[in-house]
């Protein structure tokens, strides 16, 4: 059962601080406990920070302050989350690890590693934070491929009946662009949560359609990942659209906005962006059977974070 506790009270300050008492961080500093970590308020400032920087960087606008808050919270506790796990199972990135994937970033950018530290610096991070940035970066793939990614297959049949659908055939040519929109539950969800979920869904197609901007909906009201970018998934073809998406958005048409789409996760609303055509040679079954397996794993690892999310003891100190 999911045991978010937000605080709202002088009484439930107080007990946050008797329970966090082991800590050397005081009340005032602790932005969440996340079982029996803590997020510190200056972690979760140098994140909006961050945050707030890349957005800009993209060309999209933030949301408010407020809402910024809540959603990088939020990352920072599903981060958290899955590195105490990966501790747990002794997933670890070695210092050579982290180099060489240093190096091949720098490389691909046609620069010196040395290069790369004085871009990072001149965007406010410092190289001793970028470097432990990269590491729990590599640490969480390295633990969703071990615990996610080495569970799923993909059978011949799953890729054969594909091929065979009329939404590959009729657009296997194509590249749809995205935006996501995620209602979530939890991981069994009751008969009523479903529902009031699916009307919270239902209740935000309608302000899309009276003319709300599908970007700050995203970035105020999903609990997708990419919800501060807008809930943009990028261009992609139809064998990397989740199973689920994939008949809705062949029928679509450009700035479509989807009824809610039930997935095990919660409620899904898209809005097709954009269509093109691609001059690539279609796919073979090699080709198409890697891009259903990363499609599986992406689905996976969703569900697979909304279930140890439900599972965990956390605390909000939405009050400091």
């Amino acid at each position: 059962m999911k045991k978010t506790i937000i605080l709202s009270c002088l009484l439930s300050l107080f007990s946050f601080a008797s329970y966090a008492n082991s800590s050397s961080e005081t009340l005032d500093s602790m932005a969440a406990v996340v079982n029996d970590d803590v997020i510190t308020q200056s972690e979760l400032k140098h994140a909006i920070k961050t945050t707030k920087v890349q957005l800009t960087q993209q060309n999209m606008a933030a949301p408010s302050d407020n809402m910024l808050k809540k959603q990088v919270l939020d990352q920072l506790i599903l981060k958290k989350l899955q590195l105490q796990i990966a501790k747990q199972v002794g997933v670890e990135v070695s210092d050579s690890e982290l180099d060489n994937t240093i190096k091949n970033i720098a490389t691909q950018n046609q620069i010196t590693v040395e290069n790369l530290y004085q871009r990072i610096n001149q965007e406010g991070m410092s190289s001793t934070d970028y470097r432990n940035e990269m590491r729990d970066q590599m640490t969480l793939q390295k633990l969703q491929q071990q615990e996610v990614a080495s569970k799923i297959s993909i059978t011949p049949q799953e890729v054969q009946t594909f091929m065979h659908s009329r939404a590959w055939q009729s657009s296997a040519a194509k590249e749809y662009q995205l935006q996501d929109i995620l209602v979530p539950v939890s991981d069994t969800p009751s008969s009523e949560e479903l529902a009031s979920a699916k009307k919270r869904a239902d209740e935000l197609v309608n302000q899309l359609h009276q003319g709300k901007s599908f970007q700050s909906v995203a970035q105020t009201e999903s609990s997708d990942p990419n919800a501060l970018q807008g809930g943009d998934l990028g261009w992609r073809k139809l064998s990397e659209i989740p199973t689920a998406f994939s008949d809705t958005v062949v029928k679509m048409n450009k700035n479509d906005i989807s009824n809610p789409i039930q997935t095990p996760n919660g409620f899904h609303i898209l809005k097709l962006t954009n269509v093109r055509g691609t001059h690539s040679a279609m796919p073979d079954r090699k080709t198409i059977e890697a891009q259903l397996l990363q499609q599986k794993f992406e689905e996976a690892v969703k569900n697979w974070v909304s279930k140890i999310r439900g599972q965990a003891f956390i605390v909000k100190n939405e009050i400091a």
